[in-house]
């Protein structure tokens, strides 16, 4: 009896060693499932644009208006910076510059009023005043050429008690355009047909019609989107008085027409004046109709 149970425990302990070991095989050869780590889902946070006083539309373009730092008068082209306009374009200039990857453009649209008088050469004193601030604005490091002008007639803007224009001026920075092809428009345009002016006898002033003040926007376009541009001016004049006469009239024709120019915001540097006299009539001076397409000045582009 105690042979047969010493038989049994032997066998009992040998079933339990093998399967002991066979268990022990099967989970050594079996692979593991990869435990898949949670991915948490991050809070997405609107991108903002680095230039702190600065607002991004949903564009992409960052705006921003200068209220208290660049003040005009209604009806006036004048106007006053504070002291503190010159850190921020160094701002502007350092946010336009900072992305190798995308050149940036400063659009500037001027506002105005529709009772306001506009004694300028531009279609509307708002593009005027866009324009004078772009003057201003290249002068502290950010080329013409990445700076955009235009007016927008705003009849909500206030004006306080000393006259001064309530936000006269949007700002708009944004991806840089090609201008390329409208530059060559403009040069075709402008040199198959120049701005002419006339004059009425023995006068040096005159009259723009709106036709006329849109050449002179892309003159101005023109000088500020081409090296090394300029604008020539040319007085010319009828055969009326003496030769020496008209050659001082026809250059007193066109510096009237550059100072103009100038009191517009078209840089005074980019301007070259000339006078021709009576020397290049186009029709006959015989007659008042001749004579008076013969007072005239010619402003084209180089």
């Amino acid at each position: 009896m105690g042979k047969k149970i010493i038989y049994l425990l032997g066998i009992f302990l040998t079933i339990t060693i093998g399967t002991y070991f066979y268990w022990k095989e099967i989970n050594k050869n079996q692979i593991k499932p990869t435990s898949i780590p949670k991915i948490e889902k991050k809070a997405t946070v609107k991108d903002k644009p680095s230039l702190k006083f600065g607002t991004l539309d949903e564009n992409g373009n960052t705006n921003f208006t200068l209220k208290d730092d660049i003040k005009f008068k209604k009806s006036s082209m004048e106007f006053s910076v504070s002291e503190n306009l010159d850190n921020k374009i160094g701002e502007v200039k350092d946010f336009m510059s900072g992305d190798k990857k995308e050149e940036k453009a400063l659009s500037i649209t001027g506002y105005y009023m529709s009772d306001e008088t506009n004694s300028t050469a531009f279609p509307n004193i708002g593009h005027a005043r866009a324009n004078s601030i772009k003057n201003y604005i290249s002068k502290k490091g950010i080329s013409t050429r990445d700076i955009n002008v235009v007016g927008e007639l705003n009849d909500r803007m206030k004006i306080d008690t000393s006259n001064i224009m309530q936000n006269p001026l949007r700002f708009s920075i944004g991806k840089s355009k090609d201008h390329s092809e409208m530059i060559e428009r403009i040069i075709r345009e402008i040199q198959e047909n120049p701005l002419s002016l006339n004059f009425n006898s023995g006068e040096f002033n005159t009259n723009l019609t709106s036709k006329q003040r849109m050449k002179v926007v892309n003159i101005s376009t023109y000088l500020d989107k081409v090296d090394n541009a300029f604008c020539s001016i040319i007085g010319h004049t009828d055969n009326t008085g003496s030769y020496n006469s008209n050659m001082s009239l026809g250059n007193k024709r066109a510096e009237f027409i550059k100072q103009y120019f100038t009191k517009s915001g078209i840089p005074n540097d980019k301007i070259e004046v000339s006078s021709k006299g009576e020397t290049q009539p186009v029709s006959t001076n015989k007659t008042k109709i001749g004579r008076a397409k013969n007072r005239r000045v010619i402003t084209s582009i180089k």
